[in-house]
Formats: structure tokens, C-alpha cells, sequence
């Protein structure tokens, strides 16, 4: 009801923002533990592809980014509808997950296919915000940082 308030314009009062942060800290189902709960972000319409390996003939393979930090993925949910005139207006639908449910997800037969996911650790913000700090494929590439061929050679 909150949501729908904003969207027709309105504006939320500091009393109703504190109403609406009690209800979500007293009535989730999930996130009550004060440990063992990792959160993981994710806007079901986001997609990277993955190449295939040089000389490799396989088709690029769909990934589905998934966040440690809500404001990366949104910061690059903005960058990405800033460039592609498509996605101009898109609502995202955010959803968030345990990683525990990520793994048990991964086990099973799914809409989504959460076997293929890019787990996108926190990056720092650039100073300006998330307009300031630019996040492409091409520059975030986790098995670059690794040094070896096995995690034996980290």
C-alpha cells in the first residue's frame, strides 16, 4: 500500500516511513537472524552473456547477476536503462534471497535457471554515487583477480 501511494505521486511522512520499517522488521519471514542470513539481490529482467572461450565454438552462455549490495545492482540497473533506449520506463523487479535458498535453488528444476549466475561481490561507490562509478562486464571479472588455474594455486 506504501508502494502504491508513491507511485500516485504522493509522499510518504516520516510517521508512515517508520510504520512501514516496524512492519517489514516485525512481519518478514525472512532476515529476523541476527547471523547466518546473506542476503542476495537480483532484478529479474538483468542478463549478461558470457562468451564462449577462444577457438571455442559453444554458444555465449545467459548469466543472471546476482548482488551482495542492493546499491550496485540498482546503480547498475540505472547505468544499464541509461543506454538502452528499450529499457527506458522498465520497472525492475527486484527480488531479494538467502544465499542458502540460492544454493538449494541451484539443486532443483527452476523458471529461472540459477545454475548460471554471476555472484557480484560489493563495490564501493565512487565518491559522486552510483552515477560516478562505472561496473561493465568487460572490467569485473572475478576468475581475472583468482592467479592461478586451481583455487590450490591462490
Amino acid at each position: 500500500e506504501d508502494g502504491e501511494k508513491l507511485k500516485a505521486g504522493g509522499s510518504l511522512s516520516p510517521e508512515d516511513a517508520q510504520a512501514a520499517i516496524k512492519k517489514a522488521m516485525t512481519e518478514s519471514p525472512k532476515f529476523k537472524e541476527t547471523f547466518n542470513e546473506i542476503p542476495v539481490f537480483m532484478i529479474a529482467q538483468m542478463r549478461m552473456m558470457k562468451q564462449a572461450a577462444e577457438g571455442d565454438d559453444a554458444d555465449p552462455t545467459q548469466l543472471l547477476p546476482m548482488y551482495f549490495s542492493l546499491q550496485n545492482m540498482v546503480g547498475t540497473w540505472q547505468q544499464f536503462t541509461a543506454q538502452d533506449p528499450n529499457a527506458t520506463g522498465v520497472e525492475p523487479a527486484i527480488n531479494l534471497m538467502d544465499l542458502h535458498e540460492l544454493v538449494s535453488k541451484m539443486q532443483e528444476e527452476c523458471e529461472i535457471d540459477f545454475r548460471n549466475v554471476l555472484l557480484i561481490p560489493p563495490v564501493p561507490m565512487g565518491q559522486a554515487g552510483p552515477e560516478s562509478t562505472s561496473v561493465s562486464v568487460e572490467e569485473v571479472d572475478p576468475t581475472a583477480q583468482m592467479g592461478g588455474e586451481t583455487l590450490g594455486d591462490l
